[in-house]
């Protein structure tokens, strides 16, 4: 995978700070998961009613509902205490629990859980020590997913060619990539798995959504991004942009892939 879409030990622990001061955003701005990648989750995994799931860096809980509703038991760990806060909140009736702190800095149980979830995440956690606390959490057999939602912006689009121009001068990268660049971050992220020794190769599944988005969602979209740090006078220009933009084209239109990692611990 290019270096550019790797990250640093320092980028990690500032996106821990960042991420819970843009809280207020995450909610209303990021996509669902499709239902067909929840239930596959589910099925693939064999979980049930009661069976053990910890999720790692759960935010506010967006994935963590839509587990939730099949009646599964969570541990969910966020290092932001305000999007955590965010997630107990809206989940205090369901069998969830939240821990504020990073994966690294939890002291997992083992041979615990029957399954260990990430969504939106992973890329975060330090390596190799994420990869072991994980095989160490699970019990025999126990599977890891991680799963991501992308934009792929094509070279040969010009709704795509004009956004992109606009998320580069803004800093507003979000899940998003050149299309070109997806098959080497799928190779990096499977032979990472496999190359841990802990873990089997990954099944790779992929689903899809089509989303319209109006200039005001895909601005809070990017402002869970780096447009957040921007002075007000350019996010500013940014929203008139993307207002234009979607004047243009009758909303912005997004075609995302969602991609599952599903792997299982090697015995």
């Amino acid at each position: 995978m290019d270096k550019k879409y790797e990250h640093t030990e320092n980028d990690r622990k500032q996106a821990h700070t960042n991420w819970n001061r843009k809280a207020a955003f995450y909610d209303k701005s990021r996509p669902d998961y499709p239902k067909e990648l929840i239930t596959t989750i589910i099925g693939k995994t064999n979980l049930k009613p009661g069976s053990k799931v910890l999720e790692i860096g759960a935010g506010s809980g967006k994935a963590t509902a839509q587990f939730a509703d099949y009646g599964l038991e969570m541990l969910c760990i966020e290092p932001g205490a305000d999007l955590a806060e965010k997630g107990i909140e809206m989940l205090k009736d369901k069998n969830v629990k939240f821990i504020v702190s990073t994966f690294e800095d939890y002291p997992e149980p083992a041979e615990y859980f029957d399954a260990i979830i990430s969504a939106q995440a992973f890329h975060w956690v330090s390596q190799p020590i994420g990869y072991q606390k994980c095989a160490n959490a699970l019990k025999e057999g126990g599977h890891l997913a991680m799963f991501w939602h992308l934009d792929l912006f094509r070279r040969d689009v010009e709704l795509d060619k004009e956004l992109w121009a606009i998320i580069n001068k803004y800093s507003g990268w979000v899940s998003c990539m050149p299309e070109e660049d997806y098959g080497p971050r799928m190779e990096s992220i499977a032979s990472k798995i496999a190359g841990s020794g802990l873990f089997s190769k990954p099944e790779i599944i992929h689903f899809y959504m089509e989303k319209f988005f109006t200039a005001d969602e895909y601005y809070n979209y990017m402002l869970t991004g780096g447009l957040f740090d921007l002075p007000d006078a350019e996010k500013q220009n940014c929203h008139e942009e993307l207002t234009q933009l979607a004047e243009k084209y009758n909303d912005i239109k997004r075609n995302l892939t969602f991609e599952l990692y599903l792997t299982q611990k090697i015995s």
